[in-house]
Protein backbone atom coordinates (compact mmCIF):
# COMPACT_ATOMS: atom_id res chain seq x y z
CA UNK A 1 0.00 0.00 0.00
CA UNK A 2 1.42 3.22 -1.30
CA UNK A 3 2.42 6.47 1.91
CA UNK A 4 0.63 8.81 -0.39
CA UNK A 5 -2.98 9.90 0.58
CA UNK A 6 -5.09 11.49 -2.80
CA UNK A 7 -8.97 13.10 -1.56
CA UNK A 8 -10.72 13.55 -5.33
CA UNK A 9 -7.72 11.98 -7.44
CA UNK A 10 -5.31 14.97 -5.89
CA UNK A 11 -2.54 14.22 -3.31
CA UNK A 12 -3.62 15.45 -0.16
CA UNK A 13 -1.21 17.87 2.57
CA UNK A 14 -2.55 18.99 5.60
CA UNK A 15 0.38 20.59 7.75
CA UNK A 16 0.36 22.21 10.64
CA UNK A 17 3.13 24.56 12.12
CA UNK A 18 4.25 24.14 15.13
CA UNK A 19 4.91 27.97 16.45
CA UNK A 20 3.75 28.32 19.51
CA UNK A 21 1.20 26.06 19.92
CA UNK A 22 1.59 22.91 22.40
CA UNK A 23 1.19 19.20 21.31
CA UNK A 24 -2.31 19.22 22.24
CA UNK A 25 -3.14 22.14 20.07
CA UNK A 26 -1.35 20.88 17.02
CA UNK A 27 -3.20 17.81 17.34
CA UNK A 28 -6.40 19.53 17.50
CA UNK A 29 -5.61 21.87 14.52
CA UNK A 30 -4.36 18.56 12.76
CA UNK A 31 -7.61 16.45 13.18
CA UNK A 32 -9.71 19.35 12.21
CA UNK A 33 -7.99 19.85 8.88
CA UNK A 34 -8.13 15.94 8.30
CA UNK A 35 -11.50 16.44 8.63
CA UNK A 36 -12.11 19.51 6.54
CA UNK A 37 -9.71 17.73 3.60
CA UNK A 38 -11.84 14.73 3.67
CA UNK A 39 -8.97 12.52 4.15
CA UNK A 40 -10.62 9.92 6.41
CA UNK A 41 -13.29 9.44 4.31
CA UNK A 42 -11.80 9.17 1.21
CA UNK A 43 -9.63 5.93 2.85
CA UNK A 44 -12.45 4.61 4.37
CA UNK A 45 -14.37 5.14 1.29
CA UNK A 46 -11.35 2.73 -0.72
CA UNK A 47 -11.23 0.15 2.15
CA UNK A 48 -13.21 -2.32 -0.12
CA UNK A 49 -14.25 -1.88 -3.38
CA UNK A 50 -17.72 -1.13 -4.16
CA UNK A 51 -19.78 -2.41 -7.35
CA UNK A 52 -21.24 0.56 -9.58
CA UNK A 53 -24.88 -0.91 -8.81
CA UNK A 54 -24.37 -1.01 -4.74
CA UNK A 55 -23.22 2.66 -4.93
CA UNK A 56 -26.83 3.42 -7.29
CA UNK A 57 -28.83 1.46 -4.63
CA UNK A 58 -26.71 3.57 -1.59
CA UNK A 59 -27.42 6.85 -3.33
CA UNK A 60 -30.69 6.13 -3.67
CA UNK A 61 -31.29 5.17 -0.16
CA UNK A 62 -29.64 8.46 1.01
CA UNK A 63 -31.89 10.48 -1.42
CA UNK A 64 -35.26 8.95 0.45
CA UNK A 65 -33.72 9.25 3.41
CA UNK A 66 -32.95 12.86 3.33
CA UNK A 67 -36.86 13.25 1.60
CA UNK A 68 -37.80 11.66 4.75
CA UNK A 69 -36.15 14.11 6.83
CA UNK A 70 -37.54 17.19 4.94
CA UNK A 71 -40.83 15.44 4.93
CA UNK A 72 -41.00 15.48 8.74
CA UNK A 73 -39.55 18.63 9.19
CA UNK A 74 -42.29 20.60 7.42
CA UNK A 75 -44.90 18.15 8.79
Amino acid sequence: MSDRVYVNSKPAHVKVKAGTMNIDTMIKVFKRKVKEAGILEEYKNRMEYIKPSRKKVEKRNAAIRRQRKMDMENF
